[in-house]
C-alpha cells in the first residue's frame, strides 16, 4: 500500500488567510512531509470559485519539483477537457524533466458547467475530448513529429519537445466513479483512482477491462481518496476538524447539484454532527489503521491519498494528523520502513 497526501490549496472566506501566507505554509508543510516517509503528493483543480480552488496545476508542480526530493508529484484530477492536449503534453514534459521523473498525472473529465462556460468548451463533450486528449499525449510524448484528425482537434506534423523523462510516458491515471471512467481506464491502459464514493462494481469493470485487453501492460494500479484525520483523542479532533469538512461537504453538494448530479442529496446540511463518522475517519492511528485494512478488504487498491489540509483549518493541528499517521499509521503498512528525519513539532504558520 502506498499512501500520497492531497491539497487543493482551498482559501474558504470563513477562514481567510493571505494568499502568500497560505501558500507558503501549505509549500513548507509538503517538503516537510517528503521527510515523513509519504510517497506521493497529489494536486487537484477547479476554477472561477470564490475559495480559490487551486486553478494552476503547473505552476504549483514546478514548486513542489524544486523543493521536494522523493515523493511522486501527482494530479488528482486535471480536468482534462479544459487543456489544450499539445500545452498539456508539454507542460507534462516539463514538470517530469525538472523533478527527475515524479509525475503522475491523473485526468478527469469534469463536471462543473460554469467551468465549461466560462471556458467555451461545450460540457456534453467532455468524455470525448478526455479521450482524445490521451490519444495525443501518447503521441506527442514520443518526441517524433505526429499527425493527429479527430473531432476536436487537428494538426499535422508537430512534434512535442522536450519529452518526458519517464519513457515512454509518466504514469496515467484515469478519475471518476463511473462505469464510463472505469472502461475508459482499461481501454486507454491507464491507471485507476475512483473515488471515495465509487461502489465496488466499478472497480471490477476496471479489472475486468483490464482482462480483456491482452495488449495492455502489467501490472496496473488502482487508488482511491478517503478523509482522513489522526488525532489523540476522537472527539477533540472531531471538534477541530468538523466545521471544515461540513463545508467541504456541502461545497461539493452544491456544485454536484448544480451538475445535475445526485439530486436526491437534498439541501445542505447545518451541522458537523450530521455528517457520516463511516465516511470521516477521524480517529486515532489505532482506529484509522483499522479502517484502511477494512477498505483493503473491499476494495482492490494500492494506493490511498488523502486530504492533508482540510480547507481552513489551523495549519499547526493539519501537520499534527500528518505527523501521527506517518510516526504510527505507515509502518504498519511497510514490509521495510525507511528511516527519515522527523521534525520535533509539526510545521507552524509561516511569517
Amino acid at each position: 500500500m502506498k499512501f500520497g497526501i492531497w491539497y487543493d490549496f482551498r482559501n474558504p472566506t470563513p477562514w481567510r488567510r493571505p494568499w502568500r501566507q497560505l501558500y507558503e505554509s501549505l509549500l513548507e508543510q509538503i517538503v516537510w512531509a517528503d521527510s515523513l516517509g509519504f510517497d506521493s503528493v497529489w494536486l487537484s483543480e477547479h476554477h472561477f470559485t470564490d475559495e480559490g480552488y487551486l486553478p494552476s496545476l503547473f505552476p504549483m508542480l514546478a514548486a513542489l519539483a524544486s523543493r521536494t526530493s522523493r515523493m511522486r508529484l501527482g494530479t488528482a484530477v486535471l480536468l482534462a477537457p479544459l487543456h489544450h492536449p499539445l500545452r498539456l503534453a508539454e507542460d507534462s514534459a516539463v514538470i517530469d524533466q525538472i523533478s527527475g521523473g515524479r509525475l503522475e498525472l491523473g485526468l478527469g473529465p469534469g463536471y462543473r458547467p460554469e467551468e465549461f462556460v466560462s471556458l467555451g468548451i461545450p460540457r456534453n463533450q467532455r468524455g470525448a475530448r478526455t479521450d482524445e486528449t490521451i490519444e495525443i499525449l501518447k503521441a506527442a510524448w514520443t518526441g517524433l513529429p505526429f499527425t493527429h484528425h479527430g473531432h476536436h482537434f487537428v494538426f499535422d506534423d508537430v512534434v512535442v519537445n522536450p519529452p518526458p523523462l519517464q519513457q515512454p510516458h509518466p504514469p496515467l491515471w484515469i478519475g471518476g466513479s463511473s462505469q464510463s471512467s472505469a472502461r475508459r481506464a482499461a481501454r486507454f491502459d491507464c491507471n485507476f483512482m475512483p473515488d471515495s464514493g465509487a461502489p465496488p462494481t466499478v472497480y471490477d469493470a476496471y479489472i475486468q477491462g483490464i482482462g480483456n485487453e491482452t495488449r495492455h501492460r502489467t501490472p496496473h494500479r488502482i487508488g482511491t481518496n478517503r478523509v482522513i484525520y489522526v488525532c489523540e483523542d476522537p472527539e477533540e479532533g472531531w471538534r477541530d476538524v468538523g466545521p471544515h469538512y461540513l463545508y467541504v461537504f456541502n461545497r461539493y453538494r452544491e456544485w454536484f447539484a448544480a451538475a445535475g448530479d445526485f439530486p436526491e442529496w437534498g439541501g445542505k446540511l447545518q451541522s458537523s454532527n450530521d455528517l457520516s463518522r463511516e465516511l470521516h475517519w477521524v480517529g486515532t492511528p489505532e482506529m484509522v489503521t483499522a479502517s484502511i485494512r477494512a477498505l483493503q478488504n473491499r476494495v482492490p487498491i494500492d494506493t490511498l491519498i488523502f486530504w492533508a489540509h482540510p480547507p481552513g483549518i489551523d495549519i499547526e493541528k493539519s501537520s499534527r494528523s500528518l505527523e501521527l499517521f506517518s510516526q504510527y499509521v505507515l509502518p504498519q503498512f511497510a514490509e521495510r520502513q525507511e528511516a527519515t528525519a522527523s521534525p520535533s513539532k509539526p510545521v507552524g504558520e509561516s511569517s
